[in-house]
């Protein structure tokens, strides 16, 4: 396996790449922002040092793993280098001041994973949920420098063909139990379930400050349902119903997963230009529709809604955290394909959370909830249940570390 998955890397990064970047501009950027990487590292780290190597794929896996981050950095004196193989890691402003350096991770060619590792000269390093590139992890495995697996979750197809480099893992830590018993089945005996981070992650998000006087003044005391991280197909159903709703003491706040300036144009114009943009400096009153058209922003803006739906449901693995508004009470309302989401399932269960397939089912959901308070209140206290209940242990990932 080894020697056809680097040919293939080889023919990506030499070949394919490169011709396909002169008709992509997406892939233009990610060869482009690669391009003096190591040398940018070289000018950065101090080789006397020892780091600990984070990586996430990208903004939201970084995000389940701040609460492990923060608990790194007050046990380690090491200070944390972060890596990020998507784009959308930088997007976000500002970052947590316990991320010394953050980079692109370089495509896993041989000779990258022999540089990088080299150049951190990692204490140990840590993966977040399914990032799994072989020549770093033999890189590492050579360099005798331990290196985990955070926040896993198996897989019936890619465990299995991955599993000659999950087997060299210093500990692999599973979202569920589930994956612990399949990865020990396949003789990976350091599986160890932890659970999800994400519960975490929520309960933090809940006691970080957002103050936006200007929002506040624009909501009043109207009642707000947050429609986030939302694409075509959710806002399809999403537009059919705000357009044939006529209550004027409800308001809407619209966070598309994507915010260039292309796609909040087709939002404003679907809906004829009669929307605010949270970055604008006043909003109109008349207008019961904002468009949230920056990052970072969306996981509190949950907190001044009283019914929350969450996108991405309408393509298979593609919901978005639920936990985010659950972390809050508030009912959570999704698209049809769910099944690959074990927070979302929790919340179906459990009645707190509810999927819809077309804009009837929406507004039937929504009207529900809106006409009944002891059933929002009810779900407030289920969701809030749901949240407590799953909390993860971090001390016993730091605990496993330092005694690895």
């Amino acid at each position: 396996m080894n020697i056809l998955y680097n040919i293939l890397i080889e023919f990506i990064d030499k070949i394919l790449l490169p011709i396909l970047s002169i008709f992509s501009k997406r892939i233009n950027r990610f060869l482009k922002v690669r391009e003096n990487l190591f040398q940018e590292m070289d000018e950065d780290i101090n080789r006397k040092k020892k780091y600990i190597w984070i990586h996430a794929a990208s903004l939201g896996e970084y995000e389940l793993a701040i609460p492990l981050i923060k608990e790194i950095k007050k046990t380690f004196d090491n200070e944390i280098i972060l890596t990020f193989f998507s784009e959308s890691g930088f997007k976000l402003k500002e970052r947590r001041h316990e991320i010394s350096k953050t980079y692109f991770l370089p495509i896993d060619s041989n000779e990258n994973a022999k540089k990088l590792v080299k150049v951190l000269n990692p204490k140990f390093a840590v993966f977040i949920k399914s990032e799994i590139w072989p020549n770093y992890i033999n890189e590492l495995k050579k360099e005798n420098i331990k290196f985990y697996l955070v926040n896993y979750v198996y897989d019936k197809f890619n465990s299995r063909i991955l599993e000659g480099i999950l087997k060299k893992y210093t500990k692999i830590f599973t979202q569920d139990k589930n994956s612990e018993e399949e990865l020990k089945k396949m003789m990976v005996d350091h599986a160890l379930y932890i659970g999800n981070l994400k519960f975490n992650r929520a309960i933090m998000q809940k006691k970080e400050e957002y103050r936006n006087k200007k929002l506040i003044n624009y909501l009043g005391d109207d009642k707000c349902i947050v429609f986030g991280s939302t694409w075509e197909k959710d806002e399809e159903i999403i537009f059919d119903y705000i357009s044939k709703e006529s209550n004027k003491n409800i308001k809407y706040i619209i966070a598309p997963h994507e915010v260039s300036e292309r796609n909040i144009s087709r939002i404003k114009t679907k809906l004829n230009n009669k929307v605010n943009l949270l970055s604008e400096d006043i909003y109109n009153a008349h207008n019961n529709v904002l468009i949230v058209d920056s990052i970072g922003v969306l996981k509190y803006l949950y907190s001044f809604s009283i019914i929350s739906y969450v996108g991405g449901g309408f393509v298979k693995k593609g919901l978005h955290n639920v936990l985010e508004p659950c972390v809050y009470g508030n009912p959570v309302i999704f698209g049809k394909h769910f099944e690959f989401s074990n927070e979302a399932k929790g919340l179906i269960k459990l009645k707190g959370g509810f999927s819809v397939q077309n804009s009837k089912q929406l507004k039937n959901t929504i009207n529900m909830l809106l006409v009944d308070a002891n059933k929002l209140k009810e779900i407030e206290i289920i969701n809030s249940k749901f949240i407590n209940d799953n909390l993860v242990s971090i001390n016993s990932i730091i605990k496993s570390i330092r005694s690895e």
